[in-house]
Parts: structure tokens; C-alpha cells; sequence
């Protein structure tokens, strides 16, 4: 396993902005219920806005199951490479 130290890989930092842009359409899509509806902003979220939060939320999906595969397989592969050993009790360690 990982140590909590290590940073984090580039897909799991790809999935907030993801899911930040698709929470930001959702609001968009509330805000133009209650707006004018003859706003070009309002007319092209009715026309494009669902086929626009499926697409969000599959790319969503996609990256953090992608992000979960890496993140196992670099654990696995980790462990295989390195394995995780117990720390050694130094002489400064043992009391007397």
C-alpha cells in the first residue's frame, strides 16, 4: 500500500474540476428556470443541457474509475517491487 505522504496521481486532480464543471451546470440549469427564458443562455441550456450533464457525468464517472484501476495497480505493482517491511528497532530505540 501507499504511504498517506505520497501525492496524489493526475486522474484523481482531474476529477474535481470534472465534477466541479458539472455541478456548476446544474446550477447554471436552476438559475435559468428562474431567469428569463428568451436569454440566449437560458434558450441554449433547454436545448443542450441534458445531453450536456450526461456527457459531464460519464466523463466524471470514467476518470475516477480510471483514477481507482491506476491507483490499484501502482499499489500492486508497489508491492511486488518493494515490499513493505516493518521498521527496525534501532539501539537508540531500545531502552535500558
Amino acid at each position: 500500500m501507499k504511504p498517506p505522504q505520497t501525492e496524489p496521481s493526475l486522474l484523481f486532480r482531474l476529477v474535481i474540476p470534472a465534477t466541479v464543471i458539472f455541478i456548476l451546470t446544474i446550477l447554471a440549469l436552476i438559475a435559468s428556470l428562474f431567469g428569463d427564458p428568451r436569454a440566449p443562455v437560458s434558450q441554449w441550456l433547454e436545448a443542450y443541457g441534458n445531453d450536456l450533464l450526461i456527457w459531464e457525468f460519464i466523463i466524471v464517472l470514467a476518470i475516477a474509475l480510471l483514477a481507482m484501476t491506476v491507483d490499484r495497480w501502482r499499489s500492486l505493482h508497489g508491492i511486488e517491487e518493494d515490499p513493505i517491511m516493518p521498521p527496525q528497532p534501532t539501539d537508540s530505540d531500545v531502552e535500558n
